[in-house]
């Protein structure tokens, strides 16, 4: 079985209602810990929402905005205008560096983001200006699905993980679905991806459903009938690595259904 400290719930800074859902789960010891996602605020919200968490220093795990909030650092120019990309860029890092100063998280997991094809050196380039101009020693880089209809992604296996990190990312994330849907586009046994994984310093990992990368719609359920991801196919990695975290990521809000999730995992 795996233990509930271990598990834990997600929240958005900008939902202040959600949060004291997920906080009485880890006053219950129904979970370990809250991943807190950063969506870029103006000053007076981030600050009134940061107060709201703060008393739950130790307990948060801060994730940085990605490209759906559109935070891409390898291309930052494909999801914003490049006359406001700076100055939006630079509120968004501002506030998910100061949320981990005052939550105590000692992670900021990381996407590198989504790039055109053929623009792969100039992507990884990219990101690494990006990491001079916004540089924190608590990053760790996610590993990130080949989807269907979606961008090119930087960072979906663990090679390219290592050459994206470059030295300059002290730890990664294993985002466990990102990595399967990765294993059949790329036809590598789910079993190798994992192994290699394993070489990388992961410090952090993402669990939910997915119906492969065939589709756009992620994050679902293991519940939900387009789940084809096996949670066995885990247990091993999970058994053999007991002090790794694991964060369940869901679009949903209702408790109930968060805890009947984290209930199926801590049954594994």
């Amino acid at each position: 079985m795996i233990q509930k400290n271990r598990i834990g719930a997600g929240a958005l800074i900008s939902r202040p209602d959600v949060f004291p859902s997920r906080a009485a789960m880890l006053e219950e010891g129904a979970a370990g810990h809250i991943q807190l996602m950063m969506i870029p605020l103006d000053t007076d919200e981030f600050q009134k929402n940061i107060e709201i968490v703060e008393p739950y220093a130790g307990k948060i795990r801060v994730h940085a905005p990605h490209h759906k909030q559109n935070i891409n650092p390898c291309a930052p120019g494909l999801f914003l205008d490049p006359k406001s990309a700076g100055n939006f860029i630079e509120n968004a890092m501002n506030q998910t560096c100061e949320a981990a100063d005052r939550t105590g998280s000692d992670i900021i997991v990381l996407h590198a983001g989504g790039y055109i094809p053929g623009n792969r050196e100039e992507a990884i380039r990219t990101f690494h200006e990006f990491l001079d101009l916004y540089p924190d020693d608590r990053y760790i880089l996610e590993s990130l699905p080949i989807l269907i209809n979606e961008p090119l992604f930087l960072g979906v296996t663990p090679d390219e993980l290592r050459t994206v990190g470059d030295g300059r990312i002290n730890g990664f994330c294993a985002d466990f679905p990102h990595l399967w849907c990765s294993s059949i586009t790329h036809e590598i046994p789910y079993e190798d991806m994992l192994a290699d994984m394993d070489k990388l310093p992961i410090r952090f990992s993402h669990l939910s459903g997915t119906p492969g990368p065939t589709l756009g719609r992620q994050h679902l359920l293991f519940t939900d009938p387009q789940n084809r991801f096996n949670l066995d196919l885990i247990i091993p990695f999970l058994m053999d690595h007991p002090n790794l975290e694991i964060s369940l990521e869901f679009p949903h809000d209702d408790p109930a259904i968060i805890r009947s999730q984290i209930e199926i995992v801590s049954n594994l």
